[in-house]
């Protein structure tokens, strides 16, 4: 009956611990506190503060019996461990301790307790690493809550004297602790991990709203960076979100202004606030808390909070992107990811639309040949399924916009007459990003590259060739393969081979290609073999080796000198 009673009268004191607790999950500090990747100084020293402090709590939601205190202090120190790591973990246990030596109640078990909580913050700690991407962490609490307690109960029949009394003890409080213990344990790490599964549903509408705005607006910006088109598009942007005002600019004026603000931020006035012009001076975006840093020269301005963003084509600045809040301090970190992932988007729309633009005005060379054949199907079935896994994965969908960034964006305007192998293979890498995840496991590319070879060639010319293998080689064959990128030194010149296991190609085609009599449909292979001809003259071998469902392999040679001379 006392083991009942005591398991009785611990949960109805339980209760109102996992009340305050809940209460903290909805703190915005300690979310943000919580679900940071990597814990500053700072930061840990406040989850120290918050754990050691629940700890503490356990102490006085205690009962005392036969010279012990039947406590939850445990959960404080082992949850801050599982979230905050042996740092975390170690100075919750410290304040606990240091707490529970100052009631100084129930000094039979004093020494024992002290020693077994310090103890349960090192286990509890290293536990992080072992549940940190853990799926059901309320398990690991439930393990770690049961080795605890019955550590406790141990530490107790060691240093609690006289030993008949410790062992009476144990047999009635192990049980009840344990048990209540491991269950609160669970339901606080529960609560704790549902603030990281509301972060990420976030994250995810935020993507999926980022490539929303980006496919609403992709028609718009292609046509420049004016009044009319930012209009256009700052219009979608304030439809689709809530914030209390939009701006966009370009390094001189202001394009548009919608919502609050707009009597005085009129559509073609100059720049009215010091906070843009640092962003257009500086590059970096920055977040304004009051009106007082926003600048605002119009005294009766209600704009309080903003973001400005840096509107960028390739390295130069060319205007801003800016998102306001009446409120004071009101730009959240969602905010702030929102607004760094339209920046990113609404600059790779611009950088294309100013490629189209110079395809019109300037004669068009191979490169810029080439540039016009790449498929708009592409980027449409990159946008779908990047907006599918944002609700799946999204960070994995995060990682996706980036490379789809870094495809367009640093390669599609290169003006460079050759670049570093090493820049064309980030190119590559990140189109084999995107269609790994469109294809799925039926489609595998490996790359490997001698680390001494460093060269240059013309930028453009290896997608083709990986595109072709996967396009024509791969995707054709029901089971799918593999696609091999291979960069090796040769005699001071190099090697660049790209192999599949394909379906191969047809022997009268094959001839035709090796003797560099190209067909219309074979436009990339022709102007890769073109451009390399043109640099390196005589001092390249192109050739093409293939077999019927054996595979395909594109293997260009140049010599040292020839290397020697474009490079030099």
């Amino acid at each position: 009956m006392i083991i009942f009673s005591l398991i009785y009268n611990l949960l109805n004191k339980l209760g109102l611990f996992i009340i305050i607790i809940y209460l903290l999950s909805k703190s915005k500090t300690f979310t943000k506190l919580i679900t940071q990747n990597e814990k500053s100084f700072k930061g840990n020293l406040l989850l120290i503060t918050i754990f050691g402090i629940i700890g503490m709590m356990g102490n006085y939601f205690s009962i005392n019996y036969e010279g012990s205190l039947v406590n939850t202090r445990i959960i404080g120190v082992a949850s801050g461990g599982l979230y905050g790591g042996p740092v975390v973990g170690i100075g919750a246990a410290v304040i606990s301790v240091i707490h529970r030596l100052s009631i100084g109640n129930a000094d039979f078990t004093l020494k024992a307790c002290s020693i077994s909580t310090i103890i349960e913050g090192v286990i509890s700690g290293y536990s992080y690493y072992i549940a940190k991407d853990k799926r059901n962490k309320w398990v690991y609490g439930i393990v770690l809550g049961v080795i605890c307690e019955s550590l406790r109960k141990i530490m107790v029949l060691i240093f609690s004297r006289p030993f008949a009394k410790a062992l009476a003890v144990v047999k009635v409080i192990w049980i009840p602790m344990t048990v209540v213990n491991a269950v609160g344990l669970a339901i606080f790490i529960a609560i704790i991990d549902s603030i990281f599964t509301e972060k990420e549903k976030l994250q995810a509408y935020q993507a999926k709203l980022c490539l929303n705005i980006a496919n609403r607006t992709l028609p718009i910006l292609r046509k420049g960076l004016n009044r009319d088109t930012a209009k256009k598009a700052g219009e979608i942007i304030f439809n689709m979100t809530d914030f209390d005002a939009i701006a966009i600019t370009d390094e001189k004026e202001v394009l548009c202004h919608l919502g609050v603000g707009s009597d005085h931020h009129a559509s073609g006035g100059p720049l009215l606030t010091n906070l843009t012009k640092k962003v257009i001076q500086e590059g970096t975006y920055v977040v304004s808390k009051s009106k007082g840093e926003i600048d605002c020269k119009f005294p009766e301005c209600k704009l309080q909070s903003a973001i400005v963003l840096p509107l960028k084509i390739k390295d130069n600045i060319i205007g801003t992107l800016k998102l306001y809040r009446c409120a004071e301090n009101s730009i959240s970190e969602t905010d702030v990811e929102l607004g760094l992932g339209l920046a990113q988007l609404f600059s790779t729309q611009l950088e294309l639309s100013m490629i189209e633009e110079q395809n019109k005005i300037l004669a068009l060379t191979q490169i810029k040949v080439l540039q016009n054949q790449i498929n708009p199907h592409f980027l449409f079935n990159c946008l779908n399924t990047i907006s599918v896994l944002c609700r799946l994965k999204p960070f994995k969908a995060r990682k996706l916009i980036n490379h789809l960034s870094n495809f367009y964006r640093k390669n599609l305007n290169k003006k460079d007459v050759l670049i570093d192998i090493d820049e064309e293979l980030e190119h590559v890498k990140s189109y084999v990003a995107l269609e790994k995840e469109r294809f799925k496991n039926k489609l595998k590319i490996t790359f490997a590259k001698d680390e001494s070879v460093n060269f240059k060639i013309p930028p453009l010319t290896l997608q083709p060739l990986v595109e072709n293998a996967i396009q024509h080689g791969i995707l054709p064959k029901e089971e799918g393969g593999h696609v091999a990128v291979i960069i090796k030194g040769i005699r001071k010149g190099f090697l660049i081979c790209v192999k599949d296991d394909g379906v191969g190609i047809e022997e009268e085609l094959l001839k035709k290609l090796n003797s560099h009599d190209f067909p219309k449909s074979s436009f990339g292979l022709e102007s890769v073999y073109k451009r390399f001809r043109y640099f390196y003259g005589s001092n390249i071998q192109f050739n093409i080796y293939s077999k019927k469902q054996r595979g395909t392999s594109v293997i260009i040679r140049v010599r040292g000198d020839a290397v020697e001379g474009v490079n030099s």
